[in-house]
C-alpha cells in the first residue's frame, strides 16, 4: 500500500472546494459531493434527491436533441475501465468514479459532463420513475429494509430522517418534470458542492487535473451561488413515553430493534456514546453478544451502533431470535444490559479494546483510493475540518468509566426510546405491552446527571494497464506447505491467508459418515474454527483479535476451506502466532458448535424470507440433478443436527495437511520476520499431522449432463416483485473460455452493458438486472437475473431473450469490445488494492493450480478475445442450449 501524504486544498473560480490527495498507486478516485439529500426535501418532494441521482446519469443533451438517453456518459467511463456509481443519503448525494490511474484525465473529463446544468427529457423522466418504483417495490420485499425504515420512522417522527430516502409511491407518481427541475436548480448550486481527487500525480499532472475540474465545475458552468437554507423540523429529545411499532411480515423468525435519540456529531457526548455502542455491540466480546448469544442463547444474532448523520441521530440495538417465544426474554436481557452499563460503566479492558479499533479504523481506510476519498469527503464536507480525526481520537481517549456512566444516564432513558418488532404474519397478535412496561421500569430517567460540557471549538478550514501487481515469491516448506509471499513496504497492514481443498464438494464426496449426514460440515467448521484451541477458548481468541483491531475468520465454499487474518503490520508476530494455533489445532468445542448451529438454522429458515435467495436455490436444485453444486453450503435442518465436534475434527484432519495447504502472506512483513514464524509454523504442523493416516486421493466428479429440455420452476408468494433467474451450465475454472465468458458478462453487465441499457434504461422493466455466473472445478452455471413487478414478468423474459439472441447473431461491436476489455482490466486493478484481497487471490489461484499471470499476461489474454468469440460463447451457453427458468415472487 502506498505512502499517504497530506492532502492539498484548492478552490475553483466559483468557490467550490477541492481536495486532492497524492496516492502513489495504479488506481485513482474522483468524488463529486453534493450537500443535498432527502433531508432537504419539502413534503411533496419526497424522493427527489434520489430521483436526481438517477437522472444525472442520463445524457445531458437529451432534452436539447429530443433523443432518449442511451447512457453515453457511463459508456464513456466504462470504456476507459472506470467504475462509476452514486449514492443518496439524508444529507448528501455523492457521485464517484474509480479507474486505472493512467486513464484518470480521460475518465475525469467524461465524469465531469454530469455537472453541466440540464433539463430532463420527459420520456427519460417517465422511464426512470418506473425504475425507481421497481426499486421501491424491491425494498418493500426486504425484511431488513422494512424493519429499519420502521425504526427510523418511529425514532424521527418529525425530522425528515424519519421518511425513506427513496420517497413514497404517492409523491413519485405525482411528480412532474418541472417539479424535479425546480428542486435541481435550487439544490445543485456551487455553494452545495465539493470535489475530492485521490491518485498518483506530479505537479504537471495536478495542474491538468485542476484545469479539468475548472472546465466542468468552474464559474463558466456553475456560477457562484450560495447554498439555500432549508429548514428542517427538529425532533424533541424527550417524549412523554416511548414509541412502539409492530409489523407482521413474510418472515419465519422475529427481530427486535430499539433506538435512543442521540445528539449531533459535534456534541461532547458523542465520543462516550460511540465507545458505549462498541462496548455493547461490537464483536464477539461485546456485552450483548456474550449475554444474549453465548449466555442465555435467546438470540441468533445481535448488533447495534451509533448512527449520527449531519443532524442528531440515534443509538440503536437489534436482536434476532429463532422463535417468537423468545421475544420477551430477549427484550428483558437487552434492557438489563443497558441498565447495567449505565449504572456500573465499562471496564478499563472494554474501553481499551474498542479504542484500539477506533484508532485503527483510519489506517484500514487507506487500503484503497475509494476509502481515502470517502473519508476526506466526510471530513471536509460533513465535519468541515480535515484534522477532525485527530481531535476526535483525543476525545475518545478522554472517555473513562465515570464519563460514560454520566452520558448513558442521559440517553438510556425510555423517553428517548423507540421499539420496533418485525415478526411472522401468523404471530401478528403478539402483545408488546410487557416489553413496553419493562422498558419504562428498567430505563427510568436517572437522577439529574452532570451537565454536558461545552463542545470544543474547531476551526473549519475550508501507460501500461497495471493493477500494480508484481510477481510474489513462491517457495515450499520442508513439510510440503506451499508459501506465497509479497512484501508491501509502504503498507501499514498485513494479511495471512491459508487455503486447502475441502468445502461442500468434498464433504459430500469424501464424507466422514455419509453425504446426507455430513452436508453443511464445512460451513459449520468455518463458523467455529476460531472458537477454541488447545490453550485458548473463544473469549481469549476474540480478546487477542479484537484487542488488536484485527479480523480472524474461518471460511468455506464449494471447493475450499481455510483461515484468514488481517491486521496492522505492527501486530504481525502476535496475530501470526495466534493464526498458527487456530489453523492447526482448533478444538471445535461442542458448545460453540451448538451456538453456530443456531445461527445456521436461522440462515436456512430465512432463505424463504428473501425472494432472491430462494430464486437462486430453486435454480441450482433444478439445474444440477447429480452434482453438489445443486446445494447451498449451509446444509439442511436434518444434516446439521448430526454434525458435532468429533465430525469437524475428522474433516479438519482430513483436509489440513501440509501437502495440500497453501499459505499466503502479503503486507508490510519482512522476509526475516516471516522466515522465523514459518519455521515455527512448519514444525507445529508436522508434529500435529505426522501420525495421521495416509491421505485419500482427491475425487474426480462427473460433470452434470446437459439438459434435454427446458426446465421451469416457480413459487408464487404474493410479493411486490418477482425474481427471475434464467440460465444453464457454464464453464470450469481452468477452461480457456473463461476469459471470453468474463468479457461477455462484462458486455452484458454494468451501466453501459446491453442488459442495463435495453431492459432498464430503455424499457424500465426493472431496477436490478445483471448477468450471473459461477466457474467450478466441474461445469458451473451462467445466466441472467432480473427483479421486476409481476405484471412485467413476461416482458422481462422476452427482453432477456432478445438481448442474448442479438448478441449471439450479430456479435458485439469493436467499440463494445474495447469498453469491456478496459472495464474488466480496470475492475481487476480496483479489486486488488488491499493486502487481504491480494492474498486471497494468490491463494485461490494456486489451490486450483492456475499459473501465476502478471499484468502483461492478463492483458494479452483479455485482448486476444475477439467479437466472434463472444458471439460463439453467447450462442453456446445462453441461446442454443436448453435453460432453466426460476421464478419467485
Amino acid at each position: 500500500m502506498p505512502k499517504i501524504q497530506r492532502p492539498e486544498e484548492f478552490t475553483l473560480s466559483n468557490g467550490i472546494p477541492v481536495i486532492i490527495q497524492n496516492y502513489d498507486a495504479p488506481v485513482a478516485a474522483s468524488y463529486w459531493w453534493i450537500r443535498t439529500g432527502s433531508g432537504d426535501e419539502r413534503p411533496p418532494e419526497a424522493g427527489f434527491a434520489h430521483f436526481l441521482e438517477h437522472m444525472l446519469f442520463k445524457d445531458a443533451a437529451a432534452k436539447e436533441t429530443g433523443r432518449a438517453s442511451t447512457g453515453q456518459m457511463a459508456t464513456a467511463v466504462e470504456s476507459l475501465g472506470g467504475d462509476i456509481n452514486a449514492y443518496t443519503s439524508f444529507d448528501q448525494t455523492v457521485y464517484h468514479v474509480t479507474c486505472a490511474a493512467h486513464h484518470w484525465e480521460k475518465v475525469l473529463d467524461a465524469f465531469g459532463t454530469m455537472a453541466k446544468p440540464q433539463k430532463f427529457l420527459k420520456s427519460d423522466f417517465e422511464r426512470e420513475r418506473e425504475v425507481i418504483l421497481e426499486e421501491l417495490a424491491k425494498n418493500e420485499d426486504s425484511p431488513g429494509r422494512v424493519l429499519f425504515q420502521k425504526l427510523f420512522s418511529a425514532t424521527f417522527a418529525k425530522h425528515p430522517y424519519g421518511k425513506p430516502v427513496i420517497g413514497f409511491v404517492k409523491t413519485l407518481k405525482a411528480a412532474k418534470v418541472t417539479d424535479l427541475e425546480a428542486f435541481y436548480k435550487r439544490q445543485y448550486v456551487s455553494g452545495n458542492m465539493g470535489l475530492v481527487l485521490v491518485g498518483p500525480y506530479t505537479e504537471a499532472r495536478k495542474a491538468t487535473l485542476i484545469k479539468l475540474l475548472e472546465k466542468h465545475y468552474g464559474q463558466k458552468v456553475l456560477p457562484k451561488k450560495t447554498a439555500p437554507l432549508v429548514a428542517r423540523a427538529s425532533e424533541p429529545e424527550l417524549r412523554k413515553t416511548l414509541t412502539s411499532v409492530k409489523k407482521g411480515f413474510d418472515v419465519k423468525t422475529p427481530t427486535l430493534s430499539m433506538s435512543f435519540r442521540a445528539p449531533g456529531l459535534r456534541h461532547p457526548d458523542i465520543a462516550a456514546l460511540d465507545l458505549a455502542a462498541s462496548v455493547l455491540s461490537m464483536g464477539e466480546l461485546s456485552r450483548l453478544y456474550q449475554k444474549l448469544f453465548y449466555g442465555s442463547s435467546v438470540a441468533t444474532e445481535v448488533g447495534g451502533g451509533l448512527y449520527v448523520p449531519n443532524d442528531p441521530g440515534m443509538l440503536y440495538f437489534q436482536v434476532e431470535m429463532d422463535s417468537v417465544a423468545k421475544i420477551n426474554a430477549a427484550a428483558t436481557e437487552l434492557l438489563g444490559e443497558l441498565d447495567r452499563i449505565r449504572n456500573e460503566g465499562p471496564t478499563d479492558d472494554e474501553i481499551s479494546r474498542v479504542l484500539v479499533n477506533a484508532e485503527s479504523e483510519r489506517l484500514y481506510a487507506t487500503q484503497s483510493a475509494d476509502g481515502i476519498a470517502g473519508r476526506l469527503g466526510f471530513l471536509k464536507f460533513t465535519m468541515g475540518d480535515l484534522n477532525y480525526d485527530q481531535q476526535y481520537l483525543e476525545d475518545l481517549r478522554d472517555v473513562d468509566s465515570k464519563t460514560m456512566k454520566e452520558v448513558l444516564n442521559r440517553y438510556l432513558d425510555y423517553r428517548r426510546m423507540s421499539l420496533c418488532l418485525l415478526l411472522p404474519k401468523a404471530e401478528d397478535g403478539f402483545d408488546m405491552k410487557s416489553i413496553e412496561e419493562q422498558s419504562r421500569k428498567i430505563l427510568k430517567p436517572a437522577a439529574e446527571a452532570a451537565p454536558a460540557k461545552k463542545a470544543k471549538a474547531t476551526s473549519k478550514k475550508s501507460g501500461a494497464y497495471t493493477s500494480g501487481q508484481v510477481r510474489p515469491e513462491f517457495f515450499t516448506l520442508p513439510s510440503g506447505v506451499r508459501v506465497i509471499y509479497r512484501e508491501r513496504p509502504q503498507s501499514q497492514v498485513m494479511s495471512i491467508h491459508s487455503v486447502a481443498m475441502g468445502g461442500l464438494r468434498l464433504e459430500l464426496n469424501q464424507p466422514v459418515k455419509s453425504a446426507e449426514s455430513d452436508w453443511g460440515s464445512s460451513n459449520l467448521m468455518a463458523n467455529t474454527w476460531t472458537k477454541g484451541t488447545a490453550s485458548k477458548d473463544a473469549r481469549a481468541i476474540a480478546a487477542l483479535v479484537e484487542g488488536s483491531a484485527a479480523g480472524m475468520d474461518g471460511f468455506s465454499g464449494r471447493h475450499t476451506v481455510g483461515v484468514q487474518t488481517t491486521g496492522l503490520a505492527r501486530d504481525f508476530n502476535k496475530l501470526a502466532n495466534l493464526f498458527n494455533e487456530v489453523l492447526i489445532e482448533p478444538t471445535f468445542p461442542d458448545s460453540e458448535v451448538d451456538h453456530s448451529r443456531r445461527v445456521v438454522e436461522e440462515s436456512i429458515k430465512s432463505v424463504d424470507d428473501h425472494s432472491g435467495q430462494l430464486c437462486s436455490k430453486l435454480f441450482l436444485e433444478t439445474l444440477f440433478e447429480n452434482h453438489p453444486y445443486s446445494k447451498f453450503s449451509t446444509g439442511s435442518f436434518e444434516s446439521i443436527r448430526q454434525i458435532n465436534s468429533a465430525k469437524l475434527k475428522a474433516f479438519h484432519s482430513q483436509w489440513i495437511r501440509p501437502e495440500r495447504l497453501i499459505l499466503t502472506v502479503v503486507g508490510n512483513v519482512k522476509r526475516r520476520e516471516l522466515d522465523s514464524w514459518l519455521a515455527q509454523f512448519d514444525s507445529h504442523l508436522k508434529s500435529k499431522t505426522a501420525k495421521l493416516p495416509a491421505l485419500k486421493p482427491l475425487p474426480s466428479l462427473r460433470e452434470e449432463l446437459a439438459l434435454k429440455a427446458p426446465r421451469w420452476v416457480e413459487k408464487n408468494l404474493g410479493r411486490e416483485q418477482v425474481h427471475i433467474l434464467v440460465g444453464g451450465l457454464g464453464i470450469r475454472l481452468t477452461d480457456e473460455e473463461r476469459y471470453g465468458v468474463r468479457l461477455m458478462q462484462t458486455l452484458l453487465g454494468g451501466q453501459s452493458g446491453r442488459l442495463f441499457i435495453e431492459l432498464r434504461e430503455k424499457k424500465s422493466l426493472a431496477y436490478t438486472v445483471a448477468p450471473v455466473s459461477f466457474e467450478g472445478m466441474e461445469k458451473g452455471y451462467i445466466g441472467t437475473y432480473i427483479a421486476c413487478s409481476p405484471q412485467k414478468k413476461d416482458d422481462a423474459l422476452a427482453g432477456i431473450r432478445q438481448v442474448l439472441e442479438l448478441l449471439a447473431n450479430k456479435g458485439p461491436k469493436e467499440s463494445e469490445m474495447k469498453r469491456a476489455q478496459e472495464y474488466f482490466l480496470g475492475r481487476r486493478a480496483m479489486d486488488l488494492q488491499g493486502d487481504s484481497s491480494i492474498a486471497a487471490s494468490y491463494g485461490l489461484e494456486s489451490i486450483y493450480d492456475l499459473p501465476f499471470q502478471d499484468d502483461a499476461e492478463i492483458i494479452k489474454k483479455i485482448e486476444s478475445v475477439r467479437p466472434k468469440d463472444i458471439q460463439e460463447i453467447c450462442r453456446k451457453f445462453l441461446v442454443e442450449p436448453h435453460l432453466v427458468t426460476s421464478v419467485v415472487g
